[in-house]
This record gives structure tokens, C-alpha cells and sequence, in this order.
């Protein structure tokens, strides 16, 4: 059978089709995007997809339609069929076992208390010189991000959750901790290397280059979570409680709950030193994790 030709395949070609079928994944469901968008919108929706207007209502909902087929197909489906092919025991490989609770308190608390410095990495970030076309695609990100996070809706905020923070923690923890990471630490016989390589691939994917450190630290941290728990689940959760407390902080933003400088806490701009206490109270949290992994037998 196909599916186990590939259990012995080389990194190589195992890397390969991690490409392919993500590539693969994400053509097919954008094409089941447009059918559901044609369906919906009659021919005004190739308006939609091929010139999309974030400010018009049908178009702004074409664009999520297209999002939520993407992170289904790219990165979810790929994740679990590859899985298969790579292993006997898919389930097992990619790491989705049960997981200790005072590791996923922990880690639930280490996200939280990480906010402000990932707003002083993005700071940093930011003060790196860039070509112009690498700043008109994040102005251009920034716009679509804003028009997808203002929601004064429940309905449209848990509509989010789900787009932003649900299928993301799932599919792109799937591909990177569960197979690259794998992966990458099977070639280089370090774990460390493992972490490294596959959060540079995520924060990468993402093509939005002033956030490309603190996304990169994020992939170490989840990376590592990942590792010191022996499931992915900690990873997929920590993974969601980043992306949804900023989707609720936006939206708190957005209809005047909280103050906007509230998204910039700890970085250079606003209570900068509060970042550098972050970056500090992180690491004394993730080597607590790590410890606790020790502790109960899971991390050798």
C-alpha cells in the first residue's frame, strides 16, 4: 500500500512531501472555497476573490471563507494523511496523547504572562532595516488583519476563534512540531536543532517580517513544550490561547473596552521594562515546565 511505502522513506523525501501535499491541500481547498463562495455570491464572487475589497461586507466574507478552507486544507488534512504514511501508529507520531494538567496550567500561564514580550521582540524586530517591498506587504497584511479582527459581534468573534485561533493551533502544529520537528531532529540528531530549524519555518510561513522574531520565539516555545510534555496537545493549546487572547484583545480594542496602547504593553514605545520582566518570568516559567516534565517522567 502507499501508505506505508513512505515509513522508511529519507528526510529528503519525507520533507518533500510535506511541501507537495501542503501545497497540494491548500489548491484543492481553495478551489472547495470558490464553489462555496460562487454558491453564495452568484458571479459578483469573482469579484470578490480576484480584486478583494476588505471594507466591502461579501468580500471581506469571501476572504474568510477562502482563510478557514486554506488552514483546513494546507495544513490539517496534509498533517493527519502524512502521518499515516510516515508511521504505523499516526496518532502516536504525531505526539496526540493525553497530556498532564499541571503542565497545560503551566504553559496556559506562561502564554499569558509572554504578551508583553512579544510585543518587545516585535519591537526590536521592528528596528531592523527593510526593503520597501517587504514593508508594503506588511502594510498590506495589517490592513486585511484589522479588517478580519473588528468584530462587534459574538457571532463574528467566535467566528475568529475558530478562523485565527482554532484551526491554526491544530493544522500548523500538526506540520511543524509534528512532522518538521521530527523531522529535522531525526537528521540532525538534536532535539535542540529539531526546535530551531522548524520555528524558523514557522515563523517564516507567515511571509510578515517585522514579526518574524517574536513568531520565532513563539515556535521555540512551542517547539520545546512540545518536547518537555511528549504530547502535541500542549503545543496546540498554548498555541490557541496566544492567537485568542489577541483576537479578544483586538476586538476589546476595536469597540473602545480597553485602550489601543494596550496591544503595544512592553514593547520599546509603551512600559518597555515590563517586556524585559516578560522575557525574564518566561523563562523562569518554561524551565519550570521543563522540570515538571522531569518530575513526572515524561522529558528524560
Amino acid at each position: 500500500m502507499i501508505s506505508t511505502y513512505f515509513r522508511d522513506a529519507s528526510p529528503t523525501v519525507k520533507i518533500s512531501l510535506i511541501l507537495l501535499f501542503c501545497l497540494a491541500g491548500m489548491l484543492l481547498f481553495m478551489v472547495i472555497g470558490s464553489i462555496i463562495v460562487f454558491s453564495l455570491y452568484g458571479s459578483a464572487a469573482l469579484s470578490y476573490i480576484s480584486s478583494p475589497n476588505p471594507s466591502v461586507p461579501e468580500a471581506l466574507a469571501t476572504l474568510k471563507i477562502l482563510q478557514i478552507c486554506q488552514g483546513i486544507g494546507m495544513f490539517i488534512v496534509p498533517g493527519f494523511i502524512l502521518a499515516k504514511f510516515f508511521s504505523a501508529q499516526p496518532v502516536q507520531y504525531l505526539g496526540l496523547k493525553k497530556v498532564n494538567n499541571n503542565l497545560v496550567a503551566l504553559s496556559i500561564l506562561t502564554v499569558i504572562v509572554a504578551f508583553p514580550a512579544i510585543n518587545f521582540l516585535a519591537s526590536l524586530n521592528e528596528l531592523v532595516p527593510m526593503p520597501q517591498w517587504m514593508i508594503d506587504m506588511e502594510e498590506k497584511a495589517a490592513v486585511l488583519t484589522k479588517a478580519f479582527m473588528a468584530v462587534d459581534s459574538i457571532g463574528g468573534l467566535l467566528l475568529n476563534i475558530f478562523m485565527i485561533a482554532v484551526l491554526p493551533a491544530i493544522g500548523e502544529e500538526l506540520i511543524f512540531r509534528g512532522l518538521f520537528q521530527r523531522i529535522f531532529t531525526d537528521i540532525t540528531g538534536k532535539i535542540f536543532w529539531g526546535v530551531i530549524i522548524s520555528a524558523i519555518l514557522f515563523s517564516a510561513m507567515h511571509m510578515q517580517f517585522q514579526g518574524f522574531l517574536p513568531r520565532f520565539a513563539l515556535g521555540v516555545m512551542l517547539g520545546y513544550l512540545y518536547v518537555w510534555s511528549g504530547s502535541i496537545w500542549l503545543s496546540i493549546i498554548a498555541h490557541f490561547i496566544n492567537n485568542a487572547i489577541a483576537i479578544v484583545g483586538y476586538a476589546l480594542i476595536y469597540k473602545g473596552n480597553i485602550p489601543a496602547e494596550t496591544e503595544n504593553v512592553g514593547g520599546l514605545s509603551v512600559m518597555w521594562p515590563l517586556g524585559l520582566i516578560s522575557v525574564i518570568l518566561v523563562i523562569i516559567l518554561l524551565l519550570k515546565i521543563k522540570s515538571e516534565g522531569l518530575r513526572i517522567g515524561i522529558f528524560k
